[in-house]
């Protein structure tokens, strides 16, 4: 007869390998994630240490600017596209073969960030070069500047713009867009015939593609500005069924984290789970750059591309539970503001390379500007890269400076080595050592007091600069003299239908 202690004991390791099945089997299903223990390889490609590698001597800043006579601009926005999911950034997935063929003849700016993890805000960074505390944009509240901007200045140089937009959220319903002089933008259906593939608030590229093509053919024989946002690979995750076969297995650095406090709550929850959601994020931007290569190939048939600048980035990240937070307006971590961009020259000798040195999306505005010879507003507050590209300056930015809605709110200040957060009433902060922990899964701010009082310093130094100072980030008792209150409410009146959209996408609370 087998005594009862072996009995227990194969009872026992029948329960732990049951249990064992189960999570794994959870697991393959995306539904069980480990929480809090990022991968040991490092979320994106880091090209050495020098400011900026380029295959051919540095050009001069004449020489750019003489590239550029004549010559059209145009701006790709991939909406909420991640920098560590893109190919040319180190990300191991096929998601942007045509990028990726483009970073070839390109600079690639591998340190590149956003202003804000919403598309408004961060939108109006790129037109103005100005921080969301002086233009004043936070998501839905604020209007936009509309003088002065990209479209204004280059307009007035005998520019012909243009403003393609599938996303209603980067569109004149926002405020976007109104200085150029043709836009093409989800809009009311009200007087004409919603297109295929159009929602209230959103088309799919294929007709933003078309707009832009009717476009170019029937414009005039000058230099044109055309400004085109996508929005994939941004909610709603519905890419065509044959890109979604392509991502199915586990997406690669897949991990869950935890909000850096107990007092902070991030608004939006996905209802599936985190590894299908990577997985249509993924497949969602191989759309989108379907579409960046088949624009490329339109500009190749007007014969366009060798006499235009190509600008390809993004106006923010997406968050898939990292650090707790899901989607993007409420968070400041790598997920949510390390954008990519490429900047294509035009001619031949044009620069390519890699370039590491800080940039910002405020800089996209001064350094066309400074490209094309024309004067940079006194209020820019953004850099020209020009002395990056031709070497007469190894950094334009000792520190990268953004923001982000949530509650509370967050402010990031971040070099190469360090990124600290600091939150909306002064007393919630977070340090994080981007050497020895690129995730950012590790507070170190009571290991290291002295670092974090130089961060704050530079923050403090920065926030003087600005029409709006946020010092509240960091002094508890601050408030200046006429201080607007958080911003908690849209003040945009959206169309029943769009409203119902953006609700169901997370957009609106």
């Amino acid at each position: 007869m087998m005594s009862m202690t072996w009995l227990f004991s194969r009872r026992s390791l029948w329960r732990i390998l049951l249990g064992l099945v189960v999570v794994g089997g959870l697991a393959r299903l995306g539904l069980f994630v480990r929480t809090f223990y990022p991968p040991h390889s490092r979320p994106t490609a880091i090209t050495g240490t020098a400011p900026v590698s380029l295959q051919a001597a540095s050009p001069t800043a004449a020489q750019l600017r003489s590239s550029l006579q004549g010559a059209n601009i145009l701006i790709v926005i991939t909406d909420a596209a991640r920098a560590d999911h893109t190919g040319t950034y180190g990300y191991p997935r096929d998601t942007t073969p045509n990028t990726d063929r483009i970073a070839t003849e390109s600079l690639v700016f591998e340190q590149h960030f956003s202003q804000f993890p919403h598309t408004r805000s961060s939108t109006t960074s790129l037109f103005s070069g100005l921080y969301p505390d002086t233009h004043d944009v936070h998501i839905w509240e604020g209007t936009p500047p509309v003088t002065d901007t990209l479209a204004e200045r280059l307009g007035s140089a005998g520019f012909e713009t243009g403003f393609f937009s599938a996303w209603l959220v980067a569109s004149p319903s926002v405020g976007l867009g109104l200085d150029f002089q043709f836009v093409s933008a989800p809009a009311s259906t009200r007087g004409r015939k919603r297109q295929p593939g159009e929602t209230a608030a959103h088309r799919e590229p294929e007709q933003v593609l078309r707009e832009l093509s009717e476009w170019l053919d029937g414009r005039s024989s000058g230099p044109f500005l055309a400004y085109v946002h996508l929005l994939q690979p941004h909610p709603p995750y519905d890419p065509p069924d044959d890109l979604v076969g392509l991502f199915r297995s586990k997406p690669p650095y897949l991990w869950r984290g935890r909000l850096p406090y107990g007092e902070i709550h991030n608004l939006i929850k996905r209802d599936t789970s985190l590894r299908n959601v990577a997985n249509l994020y993924d497949a969602n931007y191989r759309y989108a750059d379907d579409a960046v290569g088949e624009l490329v190939e339109l500009l190749k048939e007007r014969n366009l591309l060798d006499n235009t600048l190509l600008i390809i980035t993004s106006d923010h990240g997406e968050a898939f539970g990292e650090h707790g937070y899901e989607g993007h307006r409420e968070g400041v971590y790598d997920e949510h503001l390390h954008i990519p961009m490429l900047l294509r020259f035009p001619g031949d000798g044009a620069p390519v390379g890699r370039v590491r040195a800080l940039t910002e999306t405020v800089d996209i505005f001064p350094t066309i500007l400074d490209l094309l010879g024309l004067a940079t507003p006194g209020n820019v507050q953004g850099k020209s890269l020009v002395p990056l590209i031709t070497g007469a300056s190894p950094a334009v930015h000792d520190f990268v400076f953004a923001r982000a809605g949530g509650h509370p709110e967050s402010y990031l200040i971040r070099n190469h080595d360090w990124a600290m957060i600091l939150f909306r009433g002064g007393k919630l902060r977070a340090l994080y050592d981007l050497q020895a922990d690129p995730w950012e899964a590790h507070n170190v701010i009571d290991d290291r007091p002295e670092m974090a009082e130089s961060m704050i310093a530079a923050f403090r130094t920065f926030a003087q600069t600005q029409r709006h100072p946020p010092f509240d980030f960091v002094d508890p008792e601050w408030r200046a003299a006429g201080q607007k209150a958080a911003p908690q409410t849209d003040d945009i009146d959206f169309s029943g239908e769009a409203r119902r959209e953006l609700e169901a996408l997370g957009y609106l609370d």
